[in-house]
Parts: C-alpha cells; structure tokens; sequence
C-alpha cells in the first residue's frame, strides 16, 4: 500500500548523495497535539531538508496529520493505533502498517509512542527485509523489566533513544537495558524558531496590551502534570504585588474550564487571558515577555522553554525532568522546586523586577536554544543513530 501522498514536491537541501538518502517513516498514535506530535513533524521536515525521504505515520483526523498536510510531509492515516486492548482493530493496523513498510522501502521506523511501537514492532516481525525501529521515549516513567518489554525493546528495537540525560535511568534501574543501549537526543526546536528573526507581537495587540505592559505566559496542556492551577495561584500573588502585570495561558485540555473558574474565583479576569488552543505558537510566545512552565511531573526535553528562549525571553520552570539540560539555572532562566507556587511567583517578581537581569538571561537563552537545540542539528544526530543501526546486524528474527 502506497503511502497517502499529500505533496511530492518537498523542498530539500541535498546534503546527502542520491545513493545516500534515507526512507524513514515517523510514527506517533496521538489524536492531540502536543510535545511527541511536535518532535515528529519537526524531525520530518527536517530529515526532508537534508534530502531524504520522511513520512509521518498517525491516526486518521489527528492533529499530527492535519499539519503534515499542511506543512507537505508525505502522510499516512492506516492506522488508528486504538488504545486498549482491541484484537481485531489490533491485527487490522498491524496489516496496513506491515503493507505501507513494504510499498515505501521504508528503512527506518521511528516510533514515539507506545501504540505505534508495538503495532511496529508486530508489523516487521512478519516481513523478510523489514525495516529497523529506533523508538524515542519521551515519558519519564520507568520501563518495567518483563518478558513483553524484553521482546520489543531488546529483540525488535534497534535503538532506542531518550530525550534527556537522566531518562537513561527508567530502563537502566529496571535492568531492562544497559547504559551503552541508549542514546540521549533532546528534542528539536522547530526550525520556524531558528529562523524567526523579529516577530509581531500580535497577540499583545488582540488583548489590547501596551508593549510596556508586562505579559506572564504559559503554553501546555491543561493537565495535572503542567499544574495550570498553580499558574493561576502564583499570577494572584504576583497581582497583589505589582497591579500592571498580565497573564496568558495558551493550550486547552481537562483542566481548561477548572482554570477559568480559579481565574474567576481569584478576581482576575480583567488580567488574565485564556487563549484557547493555538496555532500560531510563534506569535503567542513573541508576545510574552516571560515563559512560565510549572509542571509538577512528566516534563521530558520541554519545547515550550526551547521556543521561549530562542526568541530571547527569559523562563521559570520547575525542576522536575530534564528541565535542567535545557534551563541553564541563573543563566538563561531560573528554576524552583516543583509544587512550590510561592517560589514560582518570587522568581518571576525577581526578573520583573530587574528587567537588565531578565534581558541578559533571555539572550543567553537564546544562544544556548540556537546552538543546542536547532532542529537541523537535531536530524543531524538522529540521522547518525539511523545509519548506525542500518550497519548493524538484525536485531530481530
């Protein structure tokens, strides 16, 4: 089965020779959008650029899909990579995705989430020359060591890669892998980001906020996990503090609508501003003047602190994940305990407060996202994992 083709004519740099380029199919199984679905369209184009041939595999209707149509990545919607325990909808993805490996010379299978791992990983163990999978694991909760996870990730993985230093740990712990099987890659900052140069605050302008108007902002999902509460509990002690600050949350999800009632509950609605699910990322973040991710677990490689600081904006972030490999603490940004709602708002009163501060930290920031986290320097390094694991012998009968 032939890939569903949205546009043939990608635009390519040709980096690699003709004999040298790559079929490398990107796969993730969520319907929304979000940190996985972002590393795999920006890994697509990307790959795309240097020359080679990237597809995204995702649910029919996703998010994903949507805009690798947009963004002209070739795109496949077989699978629908239903969660549970679903046999026959199980063997069905497992039939399509094995037909779309073969009719594509797909080489490379990257998976990024569990669902399309394990449909991977059964749809090649029934072909002769299957492709390799490399798997990046981007939740930060420990691997178990049993017999079904010793097949996929020791017999039917290639590689797999870890989007931060200490992740390495979740399946080292366990016993499952050792250290020299895993690969840490941190997730790209999309190239619309390193290429921005100077970006209409249009956001400001929706609000109807002067430019010296400070602007607090999140961008996440409303879930537990990124504590959007606990933004709206440290925007009400920041508020009673300094009365000209503003405050954007940017995302939507199960904790939206609770978010409101504690905006409404805390008298702050005449400053606080709920955007709703945006696009426009770019223009949300150009608007604010300071980025803060409270995240109180399950933060990985965060792309929101990436994007934040390539635009020159100092952040506050919580010390939970790999916050650390991308936040310089002091630097490029400052980071307290997770939880703590009174330490989140002294740290964005302190940088408030002393804007040369703020302004050498949102610079450094900004070196540091361009010269780390780039995403052609990002497909550089995974494009050497592929290669490596194409030299190797199979690891999979």
């Amino acid at each position: 089965m032939a890939a569903r083709k949205i546009s043939a004519n990608i635009p390519a740099m040709q980096s690699v020779p003709s004999n040298e380029r790559l079929t490398i199919a990107q796969a993730n199984f969520h319907q929304l959008w979000g940190g996985q679905a972002e590393v795999v369209l920006s890994l697509a184009k990307s790959l795309n650029f240097r020359g080679h041939r990237a597809l995204i595999v995702a649910p029919p209707g996703s998010e994903l899909a949507k805009r690798a149509v947009e963004a002209k990545v070739e795109t496949f919607t077989g699978c629908r990579f239903v969660r549970g325990f679903r046999p026959l909808k199980f063997y069905r993805d497992v039939r399509q995705l094995r037909e779309f490996l073969r009719g594509n010379g797909v080489q490379i299978y990257h998976c990024h989430g569990s669902q399309d791992h394990w449909i991977g990983a059964s749809a090649i163990s029934g072909m002769s020359s299957p492709p390799k999978i490399v798997r990046t694991r981007h939740n930060i909760y420990p691997v178990k060591n049993h017999i079904f996870n010793r097949w996929i990730f020791r017999t039917m993985t290639a590689q797999v890669i870890t989007i931060f230093g200490d992740q390495a740990r979740f399946f080292t712990d366990t016993g499952l892998l050792k250290p020299e099987q895993l690969h840490t890659i941190h997730s790209p900052l999309p190239q619309e980001f390193v290429e921005a140069g100077e970006v209409p605050r249009v956001v400001r302008n929706e609000l109807k906020l002067a430019d010296d108007v400070p602007l607090i902002g999140f961008a996440a999902n409303f879930h537990a996990d990124k504590a959007p509460l606990n933004f709206a509990a440290m925007a009400a002690r920041i508020a009673s503090a300094m009365p000209n600050v503003h405050f954007a949350m940017a995302g939507h999800g199960p904790l939206e609508a609770a978010t409101r009632e504690e905006v409404e509950r805390l008298n702050l609605s005449d400053r606080f501003h709920l955007l709703g699910f945006r696009k426009d990322i770019l223009n949300v973040m150009a608007s604010y003047d300071l980025l803060v991710l409270p995240s109180v677990t399950r933060e990985a490689s965060s792309t929101v602190l990436k994007q934040a600081a390539s635009l020159g904006k100092p952040v506050v972030a919580t010390d939970v994940g790999g916050t650390r490999e991308v936040v310089a603490a002091g630097e490029t940004g400052l980071i307290v305990p997770p939880g703590d709602v009174p330490a989140l708002a002294d740290a964005v009163l302190t940088l408030l407060r002393d804007p040369a501060r703020a302004k050498t930290m949102g610079q450094a920031g900004r070196q540091r996202a361009l010269s780390h986290f780039a995403a052609h320097a990002i497909a550089e390094q995974t494009e050497a994992v592929y290669r490596k694991v194409l030299a190797q012998t199979p690891v999979h009968a």
